[in-house]
């Protein structure tokens, strides 16, 4: 997409690209607790969501054809300053689409776009969720802490980076559709396992992990 021009202009020209007329015509998706938003499309139909994703998190969403025809696929946009696309699910078929956010530094919307490339009308499911890696830390650690105590260890901070960018680099800005939510935990926690071992770091490390793997998963398939 060509370069746009900020503030108004940039949003005008994007949403006449998508084929929409303003940003009204985003629905904010405000469902909490594995609640989802559902609707009818036809062949080539297009819908509108956008979803806010807090601070140091990011976004999950995932599409589900419950009709079991059509194709539906997912586009995930942010703007700030200029449109930029963050991820996309584009799978054939029936298959529910599951894709994620890179983390963010502050409190933003990401805004989604779903077609139905099906030659029929047909209904989808969808989802939308966050995890925040900070959270998920403070659990993992809350497990691991009678261990850690008897090894008299801390978790560093290289520690903590490692995981991060290792986890980052799989779950977060991808199309994880098709992937197995426990044949990912079990390679990962393998590979862990591999570099930290077991005991205080290598439990942290792993626990850590699995529970942002199946908060991602948590409405797949």
């Amino acid at each position: 997409m060509k370069k746009l021009l900020a503030g108004i202009t940039a949003f005008s020209v994007f949403f006449t690209s998508l084929g929409i007329a303003n940003a009204q015509e985003f629905t904010e998706f405000k469902h909490r607790n594995d609640r989802y938003y559902y609707e009818t499309l036809k062949s080539q139909g297009v819908t509108y969501y956008k979803y806010k994703v807090p601070a140091y998190s990011f976004g999950v969403f995932t599409l589900k054809n419950h009709s079991r025809r059509g194709d539906f696929d997912i586009y995930i946009y942010d703007y700030s300053g200029g449109w930029k696309p963050l991820a996309k699910g584009v799978n054939t078929g029936v298959r529910t689409e599951l894709v994620t956010t890179p983390t963010i530094s502050q409190d933003r919307y990401a805004y989604i776009k779903i077609v139905n490339y099906g030659s029929q009308p047909s209904q989808y499911l969808f989802y939308a969720n966050h995890v925040t890696p900070g959270k998920n830390f403070a659990i993992a650690l809350a497990e691991t802490i009678i261990i850690c105590s008897l090894e008299r260890k801390n978790i560093d901070s290289e520690t903590s980076s490692r995981v991060v960018t290792g986890i980052s680099s799989i779950l977060q800005g991808n199309n994880l559709a098709g992937l197995s939510r426990d044949i990912l935990i079990n390679e990962i926690t393998s590979n862990i396992r591999k570099q930290f071992g077991y005991g205080c770091t290598g439990d942290f490390a792993v626990n850590w992990v699995v529970s942002m793997i199946k908060d991602v998963y948590r409405n797949y398939p």
